[in-house]
């Protein structure tokens, strides 16, 4: 035994004996003598297919799993035509094809093990069709198919049974719910937010759906995305076989939507549940972007809170204060209309309010104080060596990237000169984005959770009451 408990004793004091061979590594990363990322994005020409119908795709191999996924990018969206007649098309298509009742439709996706989904987006539609290797060239024909022809007017459910949020889940009393009344009040009488009324609806399937697809769901306006674990030449040649009997169609003129702008002062939307937190989301419109504005606000959103645990928000929140997992920014451009730019959090009741008041406080500082040179040094290369070689570091991902972005200018100039347009943004640009893109005085909050909870909870920082932040409305029927 004492020979047992002295051999764990040496094993136990063996790493602390060798000293600094154990110990970590404090050197800065600028100091590190690191080599240049060289990450070369893909060719995209390597991968663009131009049917004889005009519909571009974009198809390359990926055999990181034996399957095939299809995605279809429409320029249309619930913003366009008339209200109710992009859900009426979102319904045909997840029937399937006119040419096959939904329940055989349903019946082949289950077979193949499939997973179908429809996305329909105020500016845009997306169809994608992800399925086993061995099942690819008949997916493909099946959705060329559905995107030619879908079923209007057919009775019957269409899709493999399976949906976007999980059974059981009351996600209105959640995060989903503040984003939800947020979107509610910002596109509030805009072509983003419009919900139709029975009439729009009845008109909608009377034909406005119908000639609502025939003008925008055209080659011209449509692009794939096709990865999958197969040779690109055999793809390339069934992608020409399925999809270019699809019928040829110029894309219509692109619409420029309205601008959206919220005004001064502040509005507080509240939503009373009865759970054990409470959910936040404060923001506003966020207006096209021009391309010499993009880069700057990309390395201010990054220092300010987005996608990583070191942000100005991140630090602030929790690790501080422990006061929530995540205070993130969210930014979301629109591509001819307005998007929207958040902040989202969470914690527990009595934490709400602190949680506003240091999201507030954190705008205010990054409009007014340039950020120091390691937090310019780090977004640099997160956004120009990280995130940017994400998007194409796979031939799923490549394939999509460049589909929206040719969907969306036309072209691939953007994405090859991003990087060293992300190099070039100096301090003084992130403080000018944040003053042109960020406006905390009209910004509205939204807040779901236990409403008396958070009103009665005993200051942390002397942080106020969320009516201090603007007028109230309750958004659940609630004084």
């Amino acid at each position: 035994m004492v020979v047992q408990r002295a051999a764990v004793a040496a094993l136990v004091l063996a790493p602390l004996a060798a000293g600094p061979a154990w110990a970590q590594d404090y050197t800065h990363p600028k100091e590190m003598g690191l080599p240049e990322v060289r990450f070369v994005r893909p060719d995209p020409e390597n991968m663009r297919v131009t049917m004889a119908n005009e519909l571009v795709a974009y198809i390359t191999s990926d055999d990181r799993a034996p399957l095939v996924t299809i995605t279809a990018f429409v320029g249309a969206g619930s913003g366009h035509g008339e209200a109710g007649e992009a859900a009426v098309v979102a319904a045909a298509l997840r029937r399937g094809p006119a040419s096959m009742a939904p329940e055989a439709f349903r019946d082949a996706l289950e077979e193949m093990a499939a997973e179908y989904t429809v996305t329909v987006r105020p500016e845009e539609t997306e169809v994608t069709l992800d399925v086993p290797a061995e099942d690819g060239w008949r997916a493909m024909e099946l959705l060329a198919d559905v995107l030619a022809d879908p079923a209007f007017g057919v009775a019957g459910a269409g899709g493999p049974g399976r949906t976007s949020q999980a059974a059981g889940i009351d996600f209105a009393s959640s995060i989903q719910g503040a984003i939800d009344a947020f979107e509610s009040r910002l596109f509030q009488g805009h072509a983003f937010g419009r919900v139709p009324t029975p009439a729009q609806m009845d008109a909608a399937r009377g034909g406005g759906a119908e000639r609502f697809y025939r003008t925008h769901f055209v080659p011209g306006n449509a692009v794939l995305a096709i990865a999958g674990d197969f040779g690109r030449v055999e793809a390339s040649t069934r992608a020409k076989e399925a999809f270019e009997p699809w019928r040829e169609g110029e894309r219509p003129q692109a619409t420029r939507f309205a601008e959206v702008t919220t005004e001064a002062p502040r509005r507080v939307l509240q939503a009373d549940v009865a759970k054990l937190q409470g959910w936040v989301v404060i923001g506003h419109e966020l207006p096209p972007v021009p391309d010499e504005d993009e880069a700057a606000l990309h390395v201010m959103d990054y220092v300010l809170g987005a996608y990583h645990l070191d942000s100005r928000l991140f630090r602030e929140s929790r690790e501080k204060r422990g006061l929530t997992n995540d205070n993130s920014s969210f930014l979301q451009p629109g591509v001819r209309g307005p998007g929207s730019y958040t902040m989202r959090t969470y914690g527990r009741p009595e934490a709400v309010r602190l949680l506003v008041d240091i999201t507030f406080r954190e705008l205010d500082r990054i409009r007014e104080t340039l950020p120091t040179d390691d937090e310019i040094f780090v977004a640099r290369g997160a956004l120009a060596d990280g995130l940017w070689a994400t998007r194409y570091s796979t031939g799923l991902d490549a394939a999509r990237s460049y589909a929206l972005e040719w969907l969306r200018r036309g072209g691939h100039e953007w994405s090859a000169g991003y990087p060293g347009r992300i190099r070039a943004v100096t301090p003084e640009q992130v403080r000018e984005a944040a003053q042109r893109y960020l406006h905390p005085d009209r910004m509205i909050v939204s807040v779901v959770g236990p409403l008396e909870q958070i009103e009665s909870a005993d200051p942390i920082e002397s942080e106020p009451q969320l009516d201090a932040w603007g007028p109230v409305e309750r958004v659940d029927g609630g004084r």
